[in-house]
């Protein structure tokens, strides 16, 4: 465990010890407040949030997760895909570690990056909470669910950066699998057929949905963790199949 943490911090403060995390934080926050409070025509279909006049924070969580699908890929590309462009990958297996404490490590490390940003969106809600009168249920469920697909997105693209040396690659990699999941179960609908029930199980976004009613089904909670512990595991996988090659 000691040797997971240390790790952790190692990556976290990467991610702080140059400006690329604070660019990317502080373009996730400005995005989102647009997106939330203001109407862009020809771009976002909805009404502006003043105009609404309505205490609701649903469109806040949605383009939390859109963003999400672009942003925690650029972030987690760089986890083992540099490691192994620059050659520490092997130096760093050669110490005591086994290849599951280097993935889990990492991992938690980029978590600790998405705590923060989602940490930092607190702003809005508070901000809808002084105008109007919210109901705190799907503000917890939303911020559960932001977790837990951030999570997963994360998960993704550190599975993504396990198989290539490549960070645009592995970028391009996780983007795919993590917006294809995520809008699977509307497809459908984009073909003019009716929801099947098969998308419905394997999207990201329904079971978000879910979550951010404020009713925590822990079905969909087991979703979430089954895509992390499979997609952690499959990296660590494919780190130890590096050895028989």
């Amino acid at each position: 465990m000691r040797n997971v943490l240390t790790i952790a911090r190692r990556e976290f403060f990467a991610y702080f010890g140059s400006p690329v995390a604070y660019i990317a934080i502080a373009v996730f926050l400005v995005l989102l407040g647009v997106t939330f409070f203001f109407k862009i025509p020809f771009l976002l279909p909805k009404d502006d949030f003043f105009e609404a006049k309505e205490a609701t924070l649903r469109p806040l969580f949605e383009w939390m997760v859109f963003l999400f699908t672009i942003i925690l890929p650029a972030i987690s590309m760089r986890l083992l895909a540099e490691e192994r462009k620059m050659g520490t990958l092997e130096l760093l297996l050669t110490l005591p570690l086994t290849e599951t404490e280097v993935v889990v490590g990492k991992f938690l490390g980029a978590l600790g990056f998405l705590g923060v940003a989602t940490a930092l969106t607190l702003a809005y809600p508070i901000l809808v909470t002084v105008l109007g009168n919210p109901d705190p249920g799907p503000i917890v469920g939303g911020y559960f669910g932001v977790l837990l697909i951030g999570a997963a997105y994360l998960a993704v693209g550190l599975l993504a950066s396990a198989w290539t040396g490549s960070q645009i690659t592995a970028f391009l990699v996780a983007i795919v699998i993590c917006a294809a999941f995520t809008f699977v179960d509307r497809l459908p609908e984009a073909l003019g057929l009716r929801a099947f029930e098969a998308t419905n199980l394997m999207s990201f976004n329904a079971h978000f949905r879910s979550i951010a009613r404020g009713v925590i089904d822990t079905r969909d909670v087991v979703f979430f963790l089954s895509v992390i512990v499979g997609a952690v595991a499959l990296a660590s996988h494919s780190l130890e199949s590096r050895k028989w090659k």
